[in-house]
């Protein structure tokens, strides 16, 4: 049966038949035997993009060097064009450590509101109690940042690592201490949806999951599965050598590395490290081109026909996705690139816990 299966699943391609009897009790997991039963995203491009409101965040990070510290920490010492993404958490360790950053981030947040609105109130004994106490934690949680993490932090894998030069994904294992390697191509984004308690609106997403073995990938987004398509497209882009990386901030590092993308960029004349030296005005556009193919894409059309096994719309892109530079006004030149946070950034920085 696994056989079978393979040769349907590989590439995403439809087959119910096989999907709806295969692992009743060969995974290990519950949850992906019950991911394993849902539709598949199709392996081809629906935007035929990789740019999305998440950009801004790989943007910003590649400035003041947020994007470096998480690849050295998170890539393992892997080569260059080892992409490492943590998405939800797969194992004890990686829960209890995201679990860990949501607790000292509500620390924060409380540490500022709850004073001042006890203050608004009047009650100032209260706000120096609120005061006293969420200090204490912060400080406590730092000292364990700080004196404690060092230690332990190279020790565990928290991210998913794509491979594009072995054309491997590796999957870190339930102790978090080793990998899974299997094949990209061995791997099928099934669609996810998970419940949003605070809005009310589910978030959609995808599991990218072993045709046979419990190994994922996790994410979701919005309650539209638009970000999901694209996240499953830039996934694929990246680990296909046979087509150049995507123009988007969050491969600028890998650009130089790929022989690919280096003949494509010099072939036509790409700015070298364009998205480190342009405005971050111009992602506006960018998103503004992204807004206006969304309009062509009716979500809730295209999640019936995802559900039902029916063809997705494809869309065509403006060339400013894949010629970007062509559109950018500004474009310092390749000796003014600064890299580093401002003070505002490093406050805020210090305030966090550094995972």
């Amino acid at each position: 049966m696994f056989e079978q299966y393979a040769k349907t699943a590989y590439r995403g391609k439809q087959a119910a038949k096989f999907r709806n009897e295969i692992a009743t009790d060969e995974r290990d997991s519950m949850f992906c035997r019950y991911q394993s039963k849902q539709a598949f995203y199709p392996r081809d491009g629906v935007f035929g993009h990789c740019f999305d409101n998440s950009q801004n965040s790989c943007y910003k990070g590649n400035i003041t060097g947020a994007e470096k510290y998480a690849r050295s920490i998170l890539a393992k010492g892997k080569n260059e064009l080892a992409m490492p993404l943590a998405g939800n958490a797969t194992n004890i360790a990686g829960f209890v450590i995201f679990s860990w950053a949501i607790i000292h981030f509500c620390i924060v947040i409380f540490l500022f509101v709850m004073p001042l609105f006890s203050l608004a109130l009047g009650a100032v004994d209260v706000a120096l109690e609120f005061l006293a106490g969420l200090s204490l934690c912060w400080i406590v949680s730092k000292l364990i940042n700080w004196l404690i993490w060092p230690f332990f932090r190279f020790k565990y894998n928290l991210a998913v690592i794509f491979n594009r030069a072995t054309g491997m994904v590796e999957v870190p294992t339930k102790n978090a201490k080793d990998f899974d390697i299997f094949p990209f191509e061995e791997f099928n984004a099934h669609y996810r949806v998970q419940h949003n308690p605070k809005s009310g609106f589910p978030y959609r997403g995808f599991t990218l999951l072993h045709y046979q073995q419990s190994m994922r990938y996790d994410q979701t987004f919005s309650n539209q599965i638009a970000s999901a398509f694209i996240h499953w497209e830039l996934l694929q882009n990246f680990m296909d050598v046979t087509q150049p990386l995507a123009d988007i901030p969050q491969f600028e590092y890998y650009r130089e590395f790929d022989k690919t993308t280096a003949e494509f960029d010099k072939a036509n004349g790409r700015p070298k490290y364009f998205w480190y030296r342009v405005d971050k005005s111009f992602l506006k556009e960018m998103s503004k081109a992204d807004d206006e193919l969304r309009k062509e894409f009716n979500d809730e059309e295209q999640l019936d026909n995802l559900l039902m096994g029916k063809p997705i719309k494809k869309l065509t892109p403006p060339d400013i996705f894949k010629f970007p530079w062509k559109y950018a006004d500004n474009i310092k030149p390749e000796s003014e690139i600064k890299f580093g946070k401002t003070l505002w950034q490093k406050f805020t920085s210090f305030l966090m816990v550094d995972l």
